[in-house]
């Protein structure tokens, strides 16, 4: 047995992205309650800041989303056909790159030292799944140019908010700022919405498709610094094979 070896290994058989030494420090695992989005925020918490293994996360997953799609059953979600645009007076035309070019979520990303991304590798993740929405904020004081106006965000389905996150300081390692997580169970797929300034939901709401969860911001490692335009991180998860997994919606509002 080599380390070598359990790292081939893991390639081989947890297809989640490259292995990563972590320190075996608080490996924990984390109690459960009998609140499913409770139990959702512990959960995202430990993945975030790998308190627990990944292997110990791969083997969590179906049973927290298990408690959540139970949770879900007592409301009735709309199964729309196309998602909601998340940025409110903003278009297609707003997101980064040419074509959604911007969505590669197999590559090496920022400083990650890992390729490609995996959930379970939290804040170390490689890979950009997502795509950034610019708003016009030239002097970056997280206002719409021209309205002066904050920018509201909007939950592309019919959800629930199932954790946020609102006390990112500059200085904080953390790349998503503050953030937002809702599941939409009528059509299998996670919402992420990352470097907002104020969020407006709490965990255990349910929103519908259009409602505003809160505003643009430049909280975040990288959001933050001058030398980036005011953006909205947004990623969407699809849950597959008892994983979620990227899922590029670009196609969705190019077609509306």
């Amino acid at each position: 047995f080599t380390l070598k070896g359990y790292f081939r290994y893991l390639e081989k058989y947890l297809p989640f992205g490259e292995p990563v030494l972590r320190s075996f420090i608080r490996q924990d695992s984390i109690e459960l309650t009998d609140n499913p989005v409770e139990n959702w925020q512990r959960y995202e918490i430990a993945v975030r800041e790998a308190k627990i293994s990944i292997e110990k996360a791969v083997l969590l997953l179906p049973q927290i989303r298990k408690g959540l799609n139970e949770f879900a059953r007592q409301y009735e979600f709309e199964k729309q056909e196309r998602g909601i645009f998340p940025v409110e007076n903003y278009s297609v035309a707003d997101i980064g790159g040419t074509q959604g070019e911007g969505y590669q979520p197999n590559i090496r990303y920022g400083a990650s030292p890992i390729k490609g991304y995996s959930f379970f590798d939290g804040n170390r993740h490689g890979g950009h799944p997502a795509h950034d929405i610019f708003i016009h904020d030239r002097n970056q004081d997280s206002l719409d140019d021209r309205t002066g106006e904050p920018v509201y965000v909007v939950a592309m389905w019919d959800g629930i908010v199932i954790s946020t996150f609102k006390n990112w300081q500059p200085g904080s390692k953390l790349r998503g700022g503050n953030y937002i997580w809702c599941y939409h169970p009528q059509v299998n797929l996670l919402s992420y919405y990352a470097h907002l300034k104020d969020i407006i939901v709490e965990p255990g709401q349910t929103v519908k498709a259009g409602e505003r969860l809160g505003t643009i911001g430049r909280t975040g490692f990288s959001a933050e610094p001058s030398r980036s335009p005011t953006h909205l991180h947004l990623m969407v998860l699809e849950y597959k094979n008892e994983n979620f997994l990227p899922y590029n919606f670009y196609e969705e509002f190019v077609t509306q």
